[in-house]
């Protein structure tokens, strides 16, 4: 015991030995909190006081809780427009990509043609029949699809719906939005086809033309035409209005908010637009530019039968409809684009001059 304490005073050697074993050690901390034993010196130090343990925390209060949600909801509005406008960004990148594969198949089908392919592909009397998106099957990884149809029977045949009833996403854009279900399945509306996003430009005129003879409707007299029409090149409309200068294909979607059912369903059902992949016929694969850009509403009729709107160019994009041109290129215009310039656009031989600044 001398021994013990000849390095330490008998006050030390006191609280040492009053000292849990533990605390002296190391192994829990001394209930106290004010002093305990320095490790290296095996003296007492002072300490700040550590605050109780295993004090409960205090919770939110309603107003802290309501600062948060008000902070969580101004944040959301400002992220929220900048999410969205990156997405449609993304979507109309792939719109304009399937329209720069579509408009490479039809200069490989003008290749192996030497023409440009017509708006109606297959010489059945019935009134639809297969569209030009049909005939760049083979051009666009799609030969096993293309096989699948029978031509010895019409587009409506039962062993061809499962063809021309098939989703093909290089038809279709991202951000078309679909009101109902293409085709419908109410056999009694007679709906057959799968929904498509685009249109070939038939021209400045009613595209119905070459389906009712008996009217004497102006012809197609844009870049794809009825067969009834003759056939048209790239090398002749670039001697003419320019292949830079003249729409190929444009979008077309379903959003006619005054488009109904006629009589398959209950009054005023919408349908919103008919556009279908492999269909030949006006509104659906046929465009023209007699209304403007993205039109909603029908209201104006030709022969108290046609409405111009039905045929229209349109698009779920905002501002603008994506055009490939017969040059290949691809380009959106604008929705404001002045009416007459439109048409001039969708002429291919109407000698018309137009500087890239009017569109």
């Amino acid at each position: 015991m001398g021994r013990v304490a000849s390095g330490r005073t008998h006050r030390e050697v006191s609280l040492v030995l009053s000292t849990p074993a533990a605390a002296v050690f190391g192994l829990q901390r001394p209930p106290s909190g004010r002093k305990q034993m320095d490790a290296r010196s095996a003296t007492l130090v002072d300490q700040e006081p550590r605050g109780r343990t295993g004090a409960p925390r205090p919770a939110f209060s309603l107003v802290e809780l309501l600062v948060v949600i008000a902070i969580i909801g101004a944040l959301s509005a400002l992220l929220l427009p900048a999410i969205q406008s990156a997405r449609e960004a993304s979507r109309s990148a792939s719109c304009r990509n399937n329209l720069k594969q579509i408009a490479t198949a039809v200069h490989l089908y003008h290749d192996a043609a030497t023409r440009l392919p017509p708006a109606r592909t297959d010489t059945d009397s019935s009134v639809v029949g297969r569209s030009t998106f049909f005939a760049l099957l083979p051009f666009l990884e799609e030969e096993n699809t293309a096989g699948l149809f029978d031509k010895t029977q019409g587009y409506n045949a039962a062993d061809n719906q499962r063809v021309v009833n098939t989703w093909l996403p290089i038809f279709l854009c991202p951000s078309m939005h679909l009101p109902r279900r293409v085709p419908d399945p109410d056999p009694k509306c007679g709906e057959v086809g799968a929904p498509g996003s685009y249109a070939v430009s038939t021209g400045s005129a009613l595209s119905f033309a070459p389906n009712f003879p008996f009217l004497n409707l102006p012809p197609h007299n844009g870049a794809i035409i009825h067969p009834k029409y003759g056939r048209t090149s790239i090398a002749q409309i670039s001697g003419l209005d320019g292949s830079s200068k003249t729409l190929m294909i444009g979008e077309m979607d379903y959003g006619l908010l005054n488009h109904y059912w006629s009589s398959c369903k209950p009054p005023k059902t919408l349908k919103g637009g008919d556009t279908r992949w492999a269909s030949a016929y006006p509104g659906v694969t046929w465009g023209s530019a007699l209304a403007p850009l993205n039109s909603e509403l029908l209201s104006t009729q030709q022969l108290g039968l046609f409405y111009e709107e039905y045929e229209s160019f349109r698009s779920d994009h905002p501002g603008g409809v994506h055009f490939a041109f017969v040059d290949g290129s691809v380009r959106l215009l604008e929705e404001t684009i002045d009416q007459e310039v439109l048409k001039a656009l969708a002429t291919r031989d109407g000698a018309e001059t137009l500087d890239r600044s009017d569109y």
